[in-house]
């Protein structure tokens, strides 16, 4: 499935900021957010995280490793929709959290709130019937 821009419609010429929706079915789905998030475009964020939430999607991975900016605005869009997900036995995953940011939500106490990872969902491949080598080999003494 190709990515698709999310809403179509409602990224304005001058945004700063776009959402894509990568991958998607019919309980999870996952959303790359680029660029700079603030008061001027955190309505398109929050509209966005309630569509999914409508459409049934409960398990909301958002990567934020292409995030430039991130203000209070959007950390109480995140919070709320945390809070909505949870209510429903959903999750919201922030993924590719950059050092900046995650001193961001420290600052916010909210790194204890949200989850979190600082590995982004981009950097992976999907492997499907293969196993993850977990431990490195061990090396025999001579």
């Amino acid at each position: 499935m190709l990515p698709r821009i999310h809403p179509e419609n409602s990224v304005r010429p001058n945004a700063r900021g776009s959402l894509t929706t990568l991958r998607e079915d019919p309980s999870r789905v996952l959303v790359r957010a680029v660029g700079e998030w603030d008061l001027a475009n955190a309505h398109l964020l929050d509209q966005m995280l309630a569509e999914q939430q409508e459409a049934g999607r409960r398990y909301v991975r958002l990567d934020m490793s292409a995030v430039s900016f991130l203000d209070c605005t959007c950390l109480d869009v995140l919070v709320a929709t945390h809070r909505r997900l949870l209510a429903a036995r959903g999750t919201l995953v922030l993924t590719g959290i950059t050092p900046r940011q995650m001193r961001l939500l420290r600052l916010a106490r909210l790194d204890q709130i949200l989850l979190t990872t600082s590995l982004s969902d981009l950097d992976t491949k999907p492997t499907r019937g293969r196993r993850h080598r977990i431990a490195r080999q061990i090396e025999r003494p001579a």
